[in-house]
């Protein structure tokens, strides 16, 4: 492959800032009827100097230039060849001629909490991009390609920051950003291997509830947001039944859709006769959560509850919250056919902190939250040793996956 790289350390130019780029690949094999059917991070790091300074760098894969190259291993020798090259830019030339601005140190967004921007890689820019469509089309299954940043020379920088001065002429010399940079990957026809779905949870039951601790509830109803739709609303209603006659406070935690809450779709054990009893296997959930989890804990005071997180009830109240799902059940395409029929539940949570009173009463209570806003209250541990307030799984609802979803099968 070094014959294809333009760029290499020893073409650096001296008092320029000192650049490599490295290509962090998702999975080291393709499958043709994925979607996205491949993506990599493209990184950028500066090594060792610590100067301040910007660039103009555009990092997509335009295979009209030489900068990223597409190799083609020979399945009978070492050879490689390039293919994929084009003689116009795929891209519009109505966009702007300039590439976007960088800077180094790189820093991170505004609304980032200051320990997340303590703990920021301020010498690195990562992209997330994937592999061209024209690239896609030449691949063929069962050959190994490999993705190669040969080099560039980068004109437009200059020591400072963007707003101290930003030039629209070249710098001499420039930043070279070496080659060499590469990934390596074989296609493989069809779908991603389908992961086992896990054994479906048990459902919590009312005989786990604690004697003596508060007896919560929770009722499960669904409906469709329109005629023919693709969401349906969720709803929930928490109702407190005693035993004491006393309010209770609690955090809402347990009830977050995110958590608790599973879809399962009906299966025959035995395939060949349809006859069989059916069974509920627990589905795969294809969304992905993004969260800075490296946020610092937070201190609530449970009376101000300035995010909506606690809840007070008597005896006889209910605590009502919803929320939408997709008619798929979010599970994976495999889980979910047009025509499966699928079930919801929530399936039993444990209270992370409850305490007896209003919120008025606990005006002076602060408990401490995990940075990312998702987990269990973190302190006081263990709830101070209060009863645990455990809430029994709910009732089912039932629904066939509509036919609209039929597009995730083209």
């Amino acid at each position: 492959m070094d014959t294809y790289i333009r760029w290499k350390e020893d073409h650096r130019q001296p008092d320029t800032p000192p650049l490599v780029l490295e290509l962090v690949e998702s999975s080291p094999t393709l499958w043709t009827e994925d979607e996205p059917t491949q993506s990599f991070t493209i990184a950028l790091r500066r090594v060792l100097n610590n100067q301040c300074f910007w660039l103009r760098w555009s990092p997509f894969i335009d295979p009209s230039n030489e900068e990223f190259v597409l190799l083609s291993h020979s399945p009978d020798s070492s050879k490689v060849e390039r293919i994929g090259f084009e003689k116009y830019s795929r891209y519009s030339p109505s966009l702007p001629s300039l590439p976007s601005v960088h800077q180094f140190p790189n820093e991170p967004s505004s609304f980032y909490v200051e320990e997340a921007k303590k703990n920021w890689d301020r010498s690195t820019l990562n992209v997330r991009t994937g592999v061209p469509d024209t690239w896609i089309k030449l691949l063929e299954p069962g050959r190994t390609y490999t993705i190669l940043w040969t080099g560039k020379e980068i004109p437009y920088w200059d020591w400072g920051t963007p707003q101290q001065k930003m030039e629209t002429e070249p710098k001499w010399p420039p930043i070279l950003i070496p080659g060499g940079a590469h990934f390596t990957f074989t296609v493989q026809e069809g779908r991603r291997p389908h992961i086992p779905s896990p054994p479906t949870p048990p459902p919590i039951d009312p005989s786990e509830r604690v004697p003596g601790a508060p007896d919560l509830s929770l009722q499960l109803s669904c409906s469709p947001t329109g005629p023919h739709s693709e969401r349906l609303n969720m709803s929930i209603k928490v109702t407190y039944h005693g035993p004491s006659s006393d309010p209770i406070t609690f955090h809402t935690w347990a009830f977050s859709p995110l958590g608790s809450f599973s879809v399962y779709r009906r299966v025959c054990p035995d395939q060949s006769s349809p006859e069989s009893e059916p069974k509920w296997k627990t589905c795969i959930i294809h969304q992905s959560l993004h969260v800075f989890w490296d946020n610092p804990d937070r201190q609530l005071n449970v009376e101000e509850n300035e995010e909506g997180r606690f809840a007070t009830l008597f005896p006889g109240e209910s605590w009502s919250h919803s929320w939408s799902l997709d008619a798929d059940g979010d599970c994976e395409p495999e889980d979910a056919r047009p025509g499966q029929q699928l079930r919801y539940r929530f399936t039993g949570e444990t209270l992370d902190w409850w305490d007896w009173g209003t919120m008025e009463d606990h005006a002076q209570t602060v408990v401490t939250l995990p940075g990312s806003g998702l987990e269990p209250i973190k302190h006081p541990k263990n709830n101070d040793n209060r009863p645990k307030v455990v809430i029994p799984a709910s009732n089912i609802v039932e629904w066939i996956v509509p036919q609209c979803f039929d597009r995730q099968f083209d």
